[in-house]
């Protein structure tokens, strides 16, 4: 078994098995400085409470939210399991199971080695610059892995992502080169 950290979630990998099991990291310390941050220095003291519930109902996908920190994990989880339940698409890598988020199951393939450069020019010009959208989860080689020869993608938790897969994902699949080098210029 191997551990590994991301920004949102903890993997355990378990090649024997075939598996990884993702699980969300809470964010409750940074959740609470915000919080108290946003209540003492933020607004005058009459309005400190009125501000503090305004920032509480902030939603998960704002960022630096209350619910962001605590929530974020937990809906990359269920977005990724979702998201893969709904596509099926070839791209991604299939996500067994979720306990609403809480837990994850999914298939294990080594995560791709390629060179970085290389790795994100190409996916540039097979999806015409879309995945500069998405920065964070398409220039990590390690973000994906092969299986069968094809590329999948690992981590699809985020909307962006999947508005990449949608429209680039069984392209990327069909044309992804892995003997791939940057172009000159």
């Amino acid at each position: 078994m191997q551990i590994r950290k991301g920004n949102d979630r903890i993997v355990f990998v378990f090649p024997s098995l075939g598996i990884v099991v993702k699980l969300p990291i809470v964010h409750f310390f940074f959740a609470a400085r915000c919080s108290w941050q946003m209540f003492f220095h933020c607004g005058a003291k009459g309005r400190r409470w009125k501000i503090l519930k305004r920032y509480l109902e902030f939603p998960t996908k704002n960022m630096s939210s209350f619910r962001w920190f605590l929530f974020r994990g937990l809906s990359a989880n269920w977005n990724e399991f979702r998201f893969y339940r709904k596509t099926k698409n070839p791209f991604l890598q299939p996500t067994y199971f979720s306990l609403f988020g809480l837990l994850n199951i999914q298939r294990f393939d080594e995560p791709c080695q390629l060179e970085e450069t290389g790795f994100w020019w190409q996916l540039l010009e097979l999806t015409n610059g879309k995945v500069s959208d998405d920065g964070h989860h398409f220039e990590e080689p390690r973000n994906f892995c092969f299986h069968n020869g094809k590329l999948r993608i690992l981590d699809y938790g985020s909307r962006r992502t999947h508005d990449v897969v949608l429209q680039y994902g069984t392209k990327i699949v069909e044309l992804f080169n892995p003997e791939y080098s940057k172009p000159a210029r």
